[in-house]
């Protein structure tokens, strides 16, 4: 096998990519000492022969035959796969290697070509030779480094690799034209077998698990920045999140693996309300199976864009294999100190508010919009989006002109209500509350004097 030299960095970079042990003879020394094996055996055999007729002949025939196997066993050391492995086993590996590199040549004319008239006929050709890379085993057992390195088409067109936390996905979000991802990940399959053990040869379920490379194209939505993949706990869900490019909605897409396929389904969303899901300017991102969703707070009345930190901060909790709208119980520390420095300034504890307060001079900003007067009736608290590390930003929603904002902080090892805001409603905020729960701090009803009977 002949490999001309201007190929040879290439086709090392694609060994590595694929896991086959490189030695600087690889590429044609290691096929040189195969060669050479077979003329060594011949002149071991041919001084065995001419021993028996003549010993000096024999000897030195002997030492000829030593001198021509020396330079083949130290050719043979090397950790070329061709020259320690059998021959067919050289062959298979130089036929790997042959493969990556005229995908490669193609992948390279398929960019070159894209690049001077990008258009769908240009970008299918690439997508088919980009498809064919992608979904070789030995691409999904590399890393995702060695596969571009050895690949510099990939890098040309921007692709972007993606951690889904138990699977990888492939997407190109420079390319206009690129309506698809690839997903690999590791499939596994489970078989249980009885065996006898023991002297009794008593019957036990044996489990072997096998592990699998699967690639599999996955359609994403016209127009949509792929932004985070997820593969739930147990591998039998998937989930995708980007932004619509032109208005920055959430976007978000649940697949399930049915016999080794991923498939789409609505499923997982079937508990949460649909305005959460749909149309909604904001950030999605993955706290374990836990779906957060980041809510931005709009606009203003002309017509600004209002700072990330007046956003709302959603949590969607994973169960069953479904989403659920999960609100604050009260029972993690900001939100409970939060809701009882609500509730004492509602019932009139005013010695308890302010010991919640960083600033006790801070509790006339809830006296000024009549907190203190709304004793009994309900109101809703919603968790907003952080303001920086360490602080927790909520919204009162008092139904009425004004809206309370508290920042809540843990100062000296105590929770406490570092700031207070006024702000007026935020529809975005009053379309969120619809499936909050409703907090009551209404007073107990005083005892009613007994009647006198009327004697």
């Amino acid at each position: 096998m002949t490999i001309s030299i201007r190929h040879r960095v290439s086709l090392a970079c694609l060994a590595i990519a694929f896991g086959v042990p490189l030695a600087p003879q690889a590429f044609g020394e290691a096929a040189k000492a195969t060669a050479a094996a077979k003329p060594a055996a011949k002149t071991a055999t041919s001084s065995t022969t001419s021993k028996s007729a003549a010993s000096k002949t024999g000897a030195a025939t002997s030492a000829k035959a030593s001198a021509a196997a020396k330079p083949t066993s130290a050719a043979a050391s090397t950790p070329a796969t061709a020259a320690a492995a059998p021959p067919e086993n050289a062959e298979e590996a130089a036929a790997t290697i042959n493969a990556a590199a005229a995908r490669n040549a193609a992948l390279n004319e398929a960019v070159k070509n894209y690049k001077a008239r990008p258009d769908t006929a240009t970008w299918d050709v690439a997508w088919r030779i980009v498809h064919d890379i992608l979904i070789q085993p030995a691409t999904v057992k590399a890393s995702a480094a060695s596969i571009t390195g050895a690949y510099h088409g990939l890098s040309d067109l921007g692709v972007s690799v993606i951690d889904g936390e138990g699977a990888r996905v492939w997407a190109f979000p420079r390319v206009p034209e690129a309506q698809s991802v690839i997903l690999q990940w590791n499939a596994t399959t489970s078989t249980t077998v009885q065996k006898p053990v023991g002297r009794r040869h008593k019957m036990v379920s044996q489990v072997t698990v096998v592990s699998s490379p699967r690639a599999q194209v996955l359609n994403v939505a016209p127009g949509v920045l792929l932004n985070d993949a997820h593969l739930m706990t147990g591998a039998h869900n998937l989930m995708l999140s980007g932004n619509v490019k032109s208005s920055g909605a959430v976007w978000l897409q649940a697949f399930k693996l049915v016999e080794n396929q991923w498939t789409e389904t609505n499923d997982v969303f079937a508990g949460v309300p649909p305005f959460l899901t749909q149309n909604l300017v904001g950030k999605a991102s993955f706290s374990g199976n836990d779906l957060v969703l980041t809510i931005g707070g709009g606009k203003t009345p002309a017509g600004k864009t209002q700072p990330q930190s007046s956003g709302y901060k959603i949590v969607l909790k994973f169960a069953d294999g479904h989403y659920s709208f999960q609100t604050h119980s009260g029972e993690d520390a900001p939100t409970l100190t939060a809701l009882q420095f609500v509730q004492a300034v509602q019932q009139g504890h005013t010695d308890l508010a302010k010991a919640l307060l960083a600033d006790p001079r801070l509790i006339s900003i809830p006296k000024y919009i009549g907190l203190g007067k709304k004793a009994g009736q309900p109101f809703k608290l919603i968790s907003m989006a952080n303001p920086g590390p360490g602080m927790f930003r909520y919204r009162l929603m008092t139904f009425d002109k004004n809206d309370l904002i508290m920042d809540v902080i843990n100062y000296k090892k105590a929770w406490t209500v570092k700031a207070l805001f006024i702000a007026p409603p935020d529809p975005v905020a009053q379309k969120l509350v619809g499936s909050l729960p409703t907090v009551s701090t209404e007073k107990p009803a005083p005892e009613k004097p007994p009647e006198e009977s009327n004697k």
